[in-house]
């Protein structure tokens, strides 16, 4: 199929001039047909990263309150026919330079809630919509990160609602001619969208007690909160907080580290390493961003595992990842746990395990032992999290019980799913009249054609 009107958004970094080949290929199939090609080499480009304000529904709907290039990413995204992804897969993911871009692509989904298939998404803001395709390049073959990268971006597909996608992974060093098969062939294709089983079953299993070495580094824990809300308090920051708590009580020093602007300069990468060095537990406590990590985790996440390659800290340190997710459904994080668990095994750590909680916002950011925190979702995270830090101390890894503990609903599912809709709505709407924002202007579409 022809497609006139093409935006490629570029996700090399810097470092990543042996890309440049790959890229080539894929930008002369592209124009061979002769579309109108805009590039966006967001490595050069000066984007604010998102903060969790959802001021993009609530206060100027649709469009991003950061005025800068991501405003006019989104605007030709709008009204192209085919936007490209190209990216150096990263444990599985995106790279942190096109995390960055796509974590603002929330301006382009609805506030409110749908079923699709039996799962709860958000609908898209505008009725027409371009078609996905995504070229995720590895420097060697691993087939299970080829697996996380093409599934990934069929769950974006699915919150996206594009026109029809396709993903494919090639190595850098692929043949030039093979290469141009493989796109044009990409060009013409659509994959099946994978819901349900097809995410539900790369959710990381339980650790077997006794697998793997047995930690031998120092009873310190290092709590990465990878929220990137800046104007108030992250059910991240709350979660993060409890557990750190729980093993402050069994003797364990503790540090806390909120991933801020400050890892974009020299001294907040250097305060980032020295605080991962010094650990020999580290949370990952974030919550599900785009079906994914944030983009300041993905950033802290490749630093460290660079860091780790090319001569730091190689001691027998553990990682625990807990994520939790606005969708009611705890499956949904899956993607995002198993890119945490490549992480660490690409990095040298020893994986401990990982839980994922559904409906995530509703925890809010305040203490989980404040006054009149009471419920079932509430006793459930308590009740998770405490075992977690006594199977931690014991130098286990995260117990089967916490990991099921913590994905319980309050109802039964599909019921609860129609509930979680039905108050989300509602608050939603609350929310936006607050800021003289009606329902019908919740719905706008500032960059319609």
């Amino acid at each position: 199929m022809q497609y006139k009107k093409v935006v490629i958004l570029d996700g090399r970094a810097s470092g990543d001039e042996d890309l440049a080949p790959v890229f080539d290929v894929l930008l002369n199939v592209l124009k061979a047909d002769g579309a109108q090609v805009t590039i966006f080499p967001l490595r050069e480009m000066k984007l604010a990263h998102c903060i969790g304000c959802f001021n993009c529904w609530l206060r100027t709907p649709g469009v991003c309150v950061e005025a800068d290039g991501g405003r006019d990413i989104a605007k030709a995204v709008v009204r192209s026919e085919l936007m490209v992804l190209f990216t150096p897969v990263t444990f599985g993911g995106y790279s942190a330079e096109l995390k960055k871009a796509m974590d603002r692509f929330v301006q382009l989904a609805l506030p409110f809630f749908q079923f699709d298939h039996g799962e709860v998404h958000h609908p898209s803001r505008y009725a027409r919509r371009p078609k996905l395709l995504a070229v995720g390049v590895q420097r060697q073959p691993n087939s299970s990160e080829a697996h996380l990268f093409k599934t990934l971006v069929g769950r974006n597909a699915i919150n996206f609602h594009p026109n029809g996608y396709a993903a494919e992974v090639v190595l850098a060093t692929d043949d030039s001619d093979a290469l141009q098969y493989r796109f044009s062939e990409l060009l013409s294709r659509c994959d099946v969208l994978p819901f349900g089983d097809a995410v539900a079953c790369l959710m990381p299993p339980p650790v077997a007690a006794g697998s793997g070495p047995h930690p031998t580094g120092t009873r310190r824990a290092l709590l990465i909160v990878g929220s990137p809300k800046v104007h108030e308090p992250s059910a991240s920051a709350a979660l993060g907080a409890f557990l750190v708590d729980c093993l402050k009580e069994k003797g364990w020093e503790a540090e806390s580290l909120t991933l801020r602007a400050r890892l974009n300069r020299p001294e907040g990468e250097r305060e980032l390493l020295s605080a991962v060095d010094h650990a020999g537990l580290i949370l990952l406590v974030f919550p599900l961003y785009v079906d994914a990590l944030p983009h300041l985790l993905t950033k802290a996440l490749t630093l460290i595992a660079l860091h780790r390659r090319v001569g730091g800290d190689r001691s027998l340190q553990r990682v625990v990842a807990i994520v939790n997710s606005g969708f009611p459904e705890a499956y949904q994080s899956a993607l995002a746990l198993s890119i945490c668990r490549e992480f660490a095994e690409q990095s040298g750590l020893s994986w401990a395990g990982s839980l994922a909680l559904g409906g995530g916002g509703g925890i809010g950011g305040q203490s989980l032992t404040a006054a009149k925190r009471e419920g079932m979702p509430i006793r459930n995270v308590i009740a998770a999290l405490e075992r977690v830090a006594a199977s931690l101390d014991d130098g286990l890894p995260v117990p089967v019980d916490a990991v099921t503990i913590i994905s319980k609903a309050p109802l039964p599912s599909p019921l609860w799913n129609r509930v979680y809709i039905w108050i989300a709505s509602w608050s939603l709407k609350r929310a936006g009249a607050r800021n003289g924002v009606n329902k019908s202007a919740l719905l706008a579409r500032p960059y319609d054609a």
